[in-house]
């Protein structure tokens, strides 16, 4: 009988080091596009290890790898992506469309992503794409890209403005939406180049942002000569200070 138990420990002790063994090769995260929008059916190969896996309807992944190994990231619709890994990292990982917008047509068809959380997805969250697209100025960057946002000419018609919401009940104000570039609130986003931005996202409900964004903001990040997410932007802009 005491043999019996050693042996059953000692095959619980193996087992439980076999996992954690197992766990400690596996590479786990997240695939994703837009702001947080999760990726089903996204292809990932390790290329030492020769494993496959598919991602869940959540984005989530799981896969054994090699040491130095890297993991290639393939998604109807989407650019190939490869990435460095080591055993034990937690990975989340931003995917991007293929130029042109049948790509998309073939995400949904192909079941990488819901038509539904497309939709969602691209009302609220533009990520330009310098590689794929070209507009001559920040208004044609942002015309016809979330549904009710309009261009207009601003009040007086020198230069032009964002309507989110066109609040008539604010008898005399400007309906024009607040501006928010890197952080800071902004008076006129016209001397902003489509080149130099990297996403753009559409408060239509501005009331956390106070009063001054009752009729909508919009919020964007630019990206650096270098292609970085820039947090301050040395140029001379026109812009409001933060009170």
């Amino acid at each position: 009988m005491k043999n019996f138990n050693k042996l059953l420990l000692l095959s619980f002790l193996l087992l439980t080091m076999s996992i954690a063994y197992g766990q400690e090769k596996a590479v786990t995260g997240k695939v994703y596009a837009f702001k947080d929008t999760p990726l089903k059916n996204v292809t990932i190969v390790s290329k030492k290890s020769k494993q496959e896996v598919l991602s869940d309807e959540y984005g989530n992944f799981s896969i054994e790898v090699a040491k130095n190994d890297k993991l290639v990231f393939t998604g109807a619709g989407f650019e190939k992506h490869i990435e460095r890994v080591k055993a034990g990292q937690k990975l989340n990982l931003k995917l991007y469309f293929l130029g042109g917008a049948s790509n998309e047509k073939v995400a949904v068809g192909q079941g990488v992503v819901t038509e539904s959380s497309l939709l969602f997805a691209k009302s609220n969250f533009l990520e330009y794409n310098n590689k794929n697209h070209t507009y001559t100025d920040i208004w044609m960057l942002l015309q016809g890209q979330f549904p009710g946002v309009q261009i207009l000419p601003k009040d007086g018609g020198a230069g032009k403005k964002v309507v989110i919401r066109d609040a008539k009940w604010l008898s005399g104000r400007s309906n024009e939406a607040m501006y928010i570039v890197d952080g800071q609130i902004w008076q006129d986003i016209s001397v902003i180049q489509p080149m130099e931005v990297k996403t753009v996202k559409v408060m239509k409900d501005g009331a956390s942002l106070g009063f001054r964004a009752v009729n909508g903001a919009v919020i964007i990040t630019t990206i650096d000569e270098i292609g970085k997410t820039s947090k301050n932007n040395s140029r001379q802009l026109k812009r409001t200070k933060t009170e």
